[in-house]
């Protein structure tokens, strides 16, 4: 593997990491264990300047925790960027620390950790007590989600390292009242408004649970056409964006990705590399789609349902709203079903669904190309993200493309 280097190993080893953090971090409290999390691994040799980056949650003897977000550097270049800096260095690794909240690009968090301070904005200053709060989810130096409880009171805040959070808001605001006119419609939280200073949007409690958990139950027989009918409505949407996925832009990062697995996997260069050529071909014969909003990462993470008669449908996450093809949201939604949790026949029950509620903006053979360039995406981030027994993962995810590039096939599950 062409990233192979001293270290690389030691990083993403929890025992070794344990002994290597507790003869570095300052303070001397003895690490009983080390979690990793947040891995994010590139497989270029020299392009990158930082081939990996990941969380550390460490759980104290003393029965405390801590979490460390930490980037690894290239060539000793980790001391050139220490410089200034708030992180703590681990120079055998190259390596740089963030103890939480401490975060390069996102400078706002302590802010937004203090439960009185964080309200004030909707309180006012006379808050009675300071709410609890909780980090639900967190990408180092791009955005963390975190929820405040007061009481009976939960609300939830979303901050990003720039601005972009402006826009999200915009688009939850068109949505919720949407909602209120149409019962096919998405459900979403209430918006609450988006503060500048701290870069955060800010919403109440989401209705519904999420669709993973009732994925795992008895499939409610209307599931997938709510669902059909909620994609739907969100595709015959006009929202600015200035993100487009036309064919151009899935062509180019089918390149991309090629090189990616070829770079960690080099034995694999050849296979992949006829697998984009094969996708290369197939795009140029498809017919066009009609262009829309599209949600631009949909999966069964980003829904949730609502535990009523209605079981109407609830989107979570409008970060990644873009300009291109409906198919390309349903390829996603399909090809990342939890393997674990939802029953082999949900996909083609959507997309039945979906070619039913949207014919206009349905083509089998553009989902096909999508379902081939989904799978070739998710074989990278099975490397990328370093999951567990991400080879097998890789490769079964490289099988699927293939498959649904062989001449004359037709299939739309997973």
């Amino acid at each position: 593997m062409n990233d192979q280097r001293p270290g690389m190993d030691t990083c993403l080893d929890p025992v070794a990491m344990r002994d290597m953090l507790q003869a570095w971090l300052p303070g001397g409290q003895a690490i009983a264990r080390v979690h990793i999390g947040k891995v994010r691994r590139s497989a270029s040799r020299h392009r990158h300047p930082n081939p990996l980056t990941l969380v550390y949650e460490t759980e104290l003897h003393s029965g405390g925790s801590r979490r460390y977000y930490a980037k690894v550097y290239r060539h000793g270049a980790s001391l050139q960027a220490l410089h200034g800096s708030a992180a703590l260095p681990v120079p055998p690794l190259d390596m740089l620390l963030w103890a939480w909240p401490a975060d390069p690009a996102l400078p706002q968090l302590p802010e937004l950790l203090d439960g009185r301070r964080a309200l004030a904005w909707l309180d006012g200053d006379d808050a009675p007590s300071p709410a609890e709060v909780e980090l639900l989810a967190y990408e180092p130096e791009q955005r963390a989600t975190l929820r405040y409880t007061r009481g009976d009171r939960v609300v939830y805040a979303k901050t990003f390292s720039d601005d972009r959070g402006a826009r999200i808001h915009e688009r939850f605001a068109h949505f919720w009242s949407l909602a209120l006119q149409d019962a096919d419609a998405p459900a979403v939280a209430q918006p609450l408004g988006w503060r500048e200073g701290t870069r955060s949007i800010w919403q109440g409690r989401a209705p519904g649970e999420p669709l993973v958990q009732v994925l795992g139950s008895v499939l409610p027989r209307r599931l997938p056409v709510r669902l059909a009918r909620a994609m739907a409505a969100l595709h015959a949407q006009s929202l600015p964006t200035d993100v487009v996925h036309d064919q151009a832009h899935w062509l180019r990062e089918v390149r991309r990705r090629e090189q990616k697995i070829s770079r960690a996997l080099p034995e694999l260069a050849g296979r992949v590399a006829a697998l984009a050529d094969a996708i290369e071909r197939a795009a140029f014969t498809l017919p066009l789609p009609l262009t829309g909003l599209i949600h631009g990462d949909f999966h069964a993470g980003q829904v949730g349902v609502q535990a009523d008669a209605t079981q109407r449908i609830v989107f979570h996450d409008f970060d990644e709203f873009a300009l291109g093809d409906p198919m390309e949201d349903l390829a996603a939604f399909v090809t990342r079903l939890p393997v674990d949790r939802a029953p082999a026949e949900v996909g083609a029950l959507v997309i039945a669904a979906y070619a039913q509620e949207a014919p206009e903006r349905f083509g089998r053979r553009r989902l096909q190309w999508h379902l081939a360039v989904q799978m070739l995406l998710q074989a990278s981030r099975a490397f990328v993200f370093q999951i567990d027994g991400w080879r097998d993962e890789l490769e079964r995810r490289l099988a699927r493309a293939e498959a649904l590039c062989a001449p004359g096939f037709q299939e739309t599950q997973t």
